[in-house]
């Protein structure tokens, strides 16, 4: 017995929700709802006739020789055709005119018309989010039965899914919208843009030291992603290793002057330039930011111009006591 009931709600279930589906597709005309709606009459109307309303198989208005039974004067206008006002989802159903002359034959089968009233939609919100794997999502919040087109820098696309997918490094700015419609209203959300991307700042380079047998340089930067891409150049501009840090042997490095290049598909920095602290050398390698061996060499050349300068002078001057 209870396994009976089951079945039988089951099919009752069934049966409502294969109607409410088809109530819309069935529909003649559609209104939102607070607005109004006229309801036609197709017959010319004479005094002496009867008139009557029906919603689906209630009577709702009923005029016999030009006085009200049933509803008020204003539920219809001067052609007899019916009014409905500050519409609710309640009045969505089939309205249908019937007639009778004085002599009580009827005026035949009127034209009826199934009504749907429909809310009309809210303005949608485009959410976005930042997949791992370089993709994008923005989601357009809709309501149930409602159509969705989505625009690209205002020109629409195929998708029509809640859902839309996009390589980050094919949409870095473009402006993605959604408009939702049903068959009263439609609405267009405020253009959103990926921000999987951030908008990098200048980095600057910090110096670690292991004892004084290496250094590391770590390329340090405010906005980092995981799309974020570093590399290193020293002072000739030539590229060492790529990666948030760079290690090397003090020694070899003693006045190297090194950079860090941080970016992204939509911006880059270059830091200031960074020399390791670790080790001094007893003996300066550089002067005012110039090699020490440009000034020894330079001195060295001086030094040598002198000596043959004077011996130059000597010569001169024993040739002429001899003369």
């Amino acid at each position: 017995m209870a396994f009976s009931s089951i079945i039988i709600a089951v099919l009752l279930l069934c049966l409502l929700a294969s109607g409410s589906i088809g109530s819309q597709a069935d529909c003649d005309v559609y209104a939102a709802t607070g607005s109004s709606f006229t309801v036609r009459l197709k017959h010319v109307l004479k005094d002496s006739d009867s008139l009557r309303w029906f919603k689906n198989e209630n009577l709702i208005f009923h005029r016999r020789s030009k006085k009200v039974i049933i509803g008020k004067n204003d539920d219809v206008d001067s052609t007899g055709s019916l009014k409905l006002t500050q519409l609710t989802k309640n009045n969505t159903g089939r309205y249908a005119p019937q007639i009778h002359r004085a002599d009580g034959t009827s005026a035949g089968d009127l034209p009826s018309v199934r009504l749907c009233v429909l809310d009309r939609v809210q303005k949608p919100n485009v959410t976005m989010t930042c997949t791992d794997k370089g993709h994008v999502n923005f989601t357009c919040s809709v309501g149930q039965n409602e159509k969705i087109t989505w625009f690209m820098d205002d020109e629409a696309l195929e998708e029509k899914e809640k859902t839309l997918t996009r390589e980050i490094k094919d949409v870095l700015k473009a402006r993605f919208s959604c408009n939702v419609s049903n068959s009263v209203s439609s609405e267009i959300s405020l253009p959103v843009q990926q921000n999987c991307y951030a908008t990098l700042q200048k980095p600057h380079v910090t110096v670690n030291c292991t004892g004084d047998s290496e250094v590391t340089f770590t390329c340090a930067v405010s906005q980092k992603d995981n799309y974020v891409e570093f590399k290193w150049f020293n002072k000739e501009n030539k590229q060492q290793e790529s990666g948030e840090t760079l290690t090397k042997k003090t020694k070899d490095v003693v006045n190297t002057r090194f950079f860090c290049n941080v970016s992204n598909p939509i911006s880059y920095h270059i830091s200031d330039p960074a020399v390791q602290n670790c080790f001094k050398p007893s003996f300066p390698t550089e002067l005012l930011g110039i090699s020490i061996w440009v000034f020894i060499g330079g001195g060295a050349g001086l030094l040598i111009l002198v000596i043959v300068t004077a011996t130059v002078c000597c010569v001169r001057a024993r040739r002429k006591r001899r003369i």
